[in-house]
């Protein structure tokens, strides 16, 4: 068994487990202190080796232990972010560990994770497969990780802002999910209203099958007159400039109305335009229709 070898290895991954509980606690702390309660995280390796029965090796001494590394981290700012640190590091470590042990199983190598620690026992050189586990599987372990942790986090601001909505058109209605987009600023230059934006999921409620394939924007005007007279007196054709492209066109119609469900009501817009989307807005199917962001400035009725 190599110390020196596994204590560096050690130092570099409390490092890393840290870096990444920061990260999802946006805890303010500087470079220094990370190195430095990295550096302390690991001294566990020498000290469980030459001092096994001592009581920093037990579950109450690893839960000092553990304290003091949070503290020396990102100090002491209050009860309640000092202890959502805490247990961010613990759930990165054992995430983390979880995912190394997996791996050990399914390759059978002789490598141990104890807390926050690596470490292998082997003869010689030591066991090569062992040692690519951990100086690689660590750092795939680490970016899974915290890629998943992005996505979770996204995915919550996400959720945030999403309501049911419901679209009223030539008689006929839609339900479906909305997401309230801040970057939609889109009003129609000529009538000044709001322009949403749905997908084939809502429209297929609320046109004919045919239709849909004639409000593509390069076929709207050529097939206009085969139409339904209430579609062709609804459709309008409004600029709009997408990222990276300048003068696109996009077919949208004046619906009856959009209601937007809340916890403190119903905000409905009368007579707003909606966009044709032809592909799905999101690709999990989250949600259906973007709504307006100036929409939360109209009244809820109850």
């Amino acid at each position: 068994m190599y110390l020196d070898a596994v204590w560096t290895l050690n130092i570099f991954m409390d490092g890393m487990i840290l870096y990444l509980t920061q990260g999802l606690t946006r805890a303010k702390t500087t470079n220094k202190r990370l190195a430095a309660a990295a550096l302390f995280a690991s001294c566990i390796v020498p000290i469980t080796v030459y001092m096994p029965h001592i009581w920093l090796t037990s579950a109450l001494g690893k839960l000092f232990f553990s304290l003091i590394i949070i503290y020396m981290a990102f100090s002491f700012k209050s009860i309640q972010s000092f202890f959502i640190q805490w247990l961010t590091f613990y759930f990165v470590t054992f995430a983390i560990g979880g995912a190394l042990l997996g791996i050990h199983f399914f390759l059978n190598s002789r490598i141990e994770f104890d807390g926050s620690s690596m470490i292998t026992f082997s003869s010689g050189y030591g066991d090569p497969v062992s040692w690519v586990l951990v100086c690689v599987g660590f750092p795939l372990s680490w970016l899974f990780t915290k890629w998943r942790m992005e996505q979770v986090q996204a995915h919550k601001m996400k959720t945030e802002d999403l309501y049911n909505v419901t679209v009223s058109f030539d008689g006929k209605q839609a339900d479906c999910t909305g997401l309230v987009d801040s970057g939609n600023q889109l009003i129609d230059p000529i009538s000044k209203k709001m322009v949403f934006l749905a997908d084939l999921h809502v429209w297929k409620q609320l046109l004919p099958e045919q239709d849909l394939e004639y409000v593509k924007t390069d076929e709207v005007l050529e097939h206009l007159e085969e139409l339904s007279p209430a579609v062709q007196s609804a459709v309008r054709v409004v600029p709009y400039q997408g990222a990276g492209s300048l003068g696109q066109l996009m077919v949208t119609f004046f619906v009856e109305s959009i209601t937007i469900h809340t916890d403190e009501g119903q905000l409905k817009v009368d007579q707003p335009l909606l966009g044709v989307q032809h592909h799905d807005l999101t690709h999990d199917q989250m949600y259906q229709i973007l709504i307006h962001p100036h929409a939360s400035l109209k009244g809820i009725t109850a």
